[in-house]
């Protein structure tokens, strides 16, 4: 099957776009066989320094950071060509965690001085903060509660923290007597402790737990901390959902060039008419998913309410969840007992998309927010 993503975009694309779109795919082609993907699991911090470094060279970390802190200030519509293509490369770096996520609580606080120190090195990829913001499983609420600051002191527990193995400090949102704000705590502070949880991708969450923790810079004040937060999770939830078609293009990709190789009853599998409708009905998932996602990225960088963006992000992150579910289990159904074992890199993108799906909501979760948003 020819490059999908590339096929469906090239009428499309602006010159830049597509110049963009090379880079990131000579990037994945370095690691063809995920010997880095592999080389990272379950080993700390869960991902390749060096590839990190490779991504700052190449620019990508300042993609949604304004020019006058370093970065390049382009929108999702640049974005998302880079994203579906670490998405098929499975590659081993916390990306959106990173330069989508914390540099977008970062970019839209009110602290132009934090601003104007850490956002350059973010982009040089010489710094790299991550955000803790969930106090309990499942939730969704921005609202700080169980981490309180009194007398510029934190106390109490942030858990499911992504690649909090890597990060040279945290964006925490703690509740004060006036309401969230959002404080930058160095990863070597007194009282701060870190238990790690394996994912299923081969990375790793952190359970932060602060004991009278001091803070450091305040990112963003009371008046703006939860809508600051709430915007760069829904810009994650976006940015997720590309990486997830990018996953579930590639697996389709080798699930169809396998059926055309293994031999059965003197014939390729993948001309049985049976598979054949399977692996259709596959391809107009995903296709329906890329339409959403192409969708949802257009209304992002049209500077829509924050209602909009948050039903949007809803709305294409239920969607690319399960189509990529999907997608990689019936992938794995069509190797046939290879499929199931740890050898085969088709488990590595069902792997990954299991993760992605239930990260910051799985679609369970936002077809009730978008229900809740929308009626």
């Amino acid at each position: 099957m020819e490059d999908i993503s590339l096929q469906s975009r090239i009428d499309v694309l602006s010159e830049q776009q597509v110049l963009i779109q090379d880079s990131a795919v000579a990037f994945i082609a370095q690691d063809e066989e995920l010997k880095k993907t592999r080389d990272n699991r379950f080993v700390q911090p869960g991902f390749d320094q060096q590839t990190w470094k490779e991504m700052a060279e190449l620019g990508w970390l300042g993609f949604l950071i304004p020019e006058q802190y370093g970065g390049i200030g382009l929108g999702f519509d640049d974005l998302h060509t880079v994203l579906i293509q670490l998405g098929k490369g499975l590659v081993p770096a916390p990306f959106v965690a990173t330069a989508v996520i914390a540099a977008s609580v970062l970019v839209n606080g009110d602290n132009e001085a934090v601003k104007k120190d850490r956002l350059p090195a973010l982009v040089a990829g010489e710094w790299k903060p991550a955000l803790a913001w969930q106090e309990a499983r499942g939730s969704m609420c921005v609202k700080a509660e169980q981490v309180k600051v009194v007398d510029g002191k934190l106390s109490g527990r942030k858990i499911f923290v992504p690649d909090a193995g890597g990060a040279d400090d945290f964006i925490v949102s703690a509740a004060s007597a006036e309401g969230t704000e959002l404080y930058l705590v160095n990863k070597d502070a007194a009282g701060l402790s870190i238990d790690y949880e394996q994912r299923v991708d081969g990375g790793f969450y952190g359970q932060l737990s602060f004991d009278r923790v001091a803070v450091g810079d305040k990112v963003a004040g009371i008046a703006l901390a939860e809508q600051v937060l709430a915007a760069a999770l829904d810009t994650g939830r976006v940015a997720a959902s590309v990486e997830l078609l990018g996953v579930m293009t590639r697996a389709l990709e080798i699930t169809v060039d396998y059926t055309a190789q293994r031999v059965q009853f003197d014939k390729p599998i993948g001309s049985f008419q049976a598979l054949q409708h399977k692996m259709v009905d596959l391809f107009i998932l995903s296709e329906i998913s890329r339409s959403v996602v192409l969708q949802t990225i257009g209304l992002f960088d049209s500077q829509t309410s924050a209602e909009g963006r948050a039903a949007a992000a809803s709305q294409v992150k239920a969607r690319c969840s399960d189509a990529a579910l999907q997608i990689t289990k019936s992938a794995i159904q069509l190797h046939g007992g290879i499929g199931y074992t740890d050898e085969a890199n088709i488990g590595l993108y069902l792997k990954k998309a299991m993760y992605l799906a239930s990260w910051l909501g799985n679609a369970s979760a936002h077809r009730a927010r978008y229900a809740e948003l929308t009626l």
